[in-house]
């Protein structure tokens, strides 16, 4: 029994060891917006499209994108209430729950990744609770939304993301599309903060 116990233990501990991020900056979200193809662009700090998701992200991101895919567009383009009570109808958020603001303030720090088992595991928690604990203006789920329909839905936009580990993977895999879903995500406060 004891050594079950030590075996679950260390397969755990290298599952999160794996899924430690490697160290690199982060500078936070930016609302310049500029039009790319059908899609808007926003201005990518390097650091946030450098951003290494790793497998163990398959299921949070994949989670994530599948709920921001079903949230209808006029839901999104009517604003941040209508955003708020379509998410209450369906079941993704609690009509009572205690919301976080995504602030997107500009930091005159840099943020670093926090290399530990506890923040990674934050980190996931983080992205696959977003709707739910998180108040993202509509705007910016809308950009996500075109996004991964950019790239070809929620499953390939995942894939994509698993595997370019750097901002030359991703403009060579999935264009500058790709580039600014890593950092839109990167961008909402929550994520940022569990994450960073």
């Amino acid at each position: 029994m004891k050594s079950q116990l030590f075996i679950a233990t260390a397969s755990l501990f290298a599952a999160f060891a794996a899924a430690m991020p490697s160290p690199h900056a982060l500078i936070p979200d930016t609302n310049s917006v500029e039009k790319v193809g059908k899609v808007n662009s926003i201005a990518v700090p390097a650091a946030a499209a450098n951003f290494n998701f790793t497998d163990e992200f398959d299921f949070p991101l994949g989670h994530l994108f599948s709920q921001i895919e079903s949230i209808p567009d006029d839901v999104l383009a009517a604003g941040d209430e209508s955003l708020h009570k379509w998410l209450v109808a369906n079941g993704f958020r609690e009509p009572d729950a205690p919301l976080k603001r995504d602030e997107t303030e500009a930091y005159s720090s840099v943020l670093e990744a926090r290399a530990s088992i506890w923040k990674i595991a934050k980190c996931l928690a983080a992205i696959v609770q977003l709707l739910a604990t998180t108040a993202v203006p509509a705007a910016k789920i809308l950009r996500i939304k075109k996004y991964i329909e950019a790239l070809g839905g929620a499953r390939e936009a995942v894939e994509l993301l698993l595997k370019a580990t750097s901002a030359a993977e991703k403009y060579r895999l999935g264009g500058e599309v790709l580039v600014n879903l890593a950092a839109e995500l990167l961008g909402i406060s929550s994520v940022k903060n569990n994450c960073f």
